[in-house]
């Protein structure tokens, strides 16, 4: 994709909002949202643009403040701005990575647009669709049973560091899909506006509801030997941030979303025998770990698999959670290596990031160790056949 492209895809039509204002007041402008682009909105403080607020980010933040008194600045995601004379795919698709947005700001010479991720998977569609989803989807199914209740959802997206659960019957087919998101609209919200006083004991009661009764459904589905240009289209289709992988029988397999899409088309991209590292950091205290440490140890790490990764993008999330022991914060950690070897995936939790991080390390090297084991099984029968049958 060159420059031409993209600039045909940037839009000038979206809406801005003063960071000062409150959240309750800026609620109706969510109904003007085109929803077949994002429900999302460009902050701005003192004429000065700083980022941008998702529909989600303002429920949450109606749900767990008082929405008259919390200033929108308060839950604003602060995002980069790409500048027009710089402006490349790979810088596109690694804002939308970092930022998690569902639009990248851009400004070119004195005014600002932005380009909408739906049209930026459609734009690069061509260059990634003949791919298959078992090659860019997470095998790692989080599921949840359909009568499970809203806060074991809570606690498991917390414990994987997931937004989002695949709903199953007792059979373990996929029936539906649950969100963060879900909760706080259908539960959380709701409870909030109606409640006049102390809320202790609602609380329980209401996470108690079964997830069947706030699931979204039915569930938009694919197999893993579908193209990913077909998948993009489902995506676009039904304004959905993930598909279910799942087998005929409706069984999960597996998940795709727009992220692992990028990731992809990142790694697509970078040159062939180039080891390149994107650490995602999220709500981590400055001074909590070394960048430069950080990166190191990765490469260290990836050098005892030189002989058999060559091309490989490794993306690093840690994400900081309340909880502390001693001086250390509880960190979470998730590990995406795209090769020319396949996807390896691995999570992990520990105190401190150091710690977190060389933790989920090791998980991630059993799984690369598993797949040399794999593949150096099915050489030794190859060979077991050519050599026996040999005529």
């Amino acid at each position: 994709m060159d420059t031409d492209i993209l600039e045909q895809i940037i839009r000038y039509d979206f809406e801005i909002v003063n960071g000062n204002e409150t959240i309750s007041k800026i609620f109706p402008l969510l109904e003007k949202l085109d929803p077949e682009r994002a429900s999302a909105l460009v902050v701005k403080e003192n004429d000065r643009i700083i980022g941008v607020i998702r529909e989600r980010d303002l429920v949450r933040g109606s749900a767990l403040t008082n929405p008259h008194e919390t200033k929108v600045k308060n839950f604003t995601i602060r995002t980069g701005i790409l500048d027009f004379s710089d402006l490349t795919p790979e810088r596109v698709a690694r804002r939308f990575i970092e930022d998690s947005t569902p639009f990248v700001i851009v400004r070119k010479d004195r005014d600002y647009g932005v380009i909408y991720i739906n049209d930026f998977i459609l734009a690069i569609k061509d260059e990634i669709g003949d791919l298959r989803v078992k090659e860019i989807m997470n095998p790692d199914v989080i599921a949840i049973s359909a009568h499970s209740t809203a806060g074991r959802a809570l606690s498991l997206m917390r414990t994987h560091g997931v937004d989002r659960l695949v709903v199953v019957d007792d059979k373990h087919r996929a029936i539906g899909v649950i969100t963060g998101k879900d909760i706080v609209d259908r539960i959380l919200a709701p409870r909030k506006r109606a409640r006049m006083g102390d809320s202790k004991g609602e609380k329980e009661k209401t996470l108690a509801i079964m997830v069947e009764s706030i699931m979204s459904y039915p569930v938009v589905s694919c197999e893993k030997s579908e193209r990913i240009s077909d998948v993009i289209e489902q995506m676009v289709e039904h304004r959905i941030s993930g598909v279910v992988v799942a087998d005929h029988s409706r069984v999960p397999e597996g998940i795709v979303t727009k992220k692992d899409i990028l990731e992809r088309y990142l790694a697509k991209i970078i040159p062939p025998g180039e080891l390149r590292i994107e650490v995602i950091v999220r709500n981590v205290e400055e001074g909590e770990f070394d960048m430069g440490e950080l990166r190191n140890d990765v490469e260290k790490f990836m050098r005892k698999f030189r002989n058999f990764i060559e091309d490989a993008v490794v993306f690093l999330y840690i994400k900081q959670h309340k909880e502390r022991f001693r001086s250390f914060p509880l960190i979470h950690v998730r590990i995406k290596l795209t090769s020319d070897r396949g996807t390896f995936f691995a999570t992990g939790e520990g105190w401190g990031v150091e710690f977190a991080v060389h933790a989920t390390l090791k998980k991630l090297e059993r799984e690369i160790l598993k797949e040399k084991e794999m593949l150096s099984d099915s050489k030794m029968v190859k060979r077991f056949y050519e050599e026996v049958f040999e005529f």
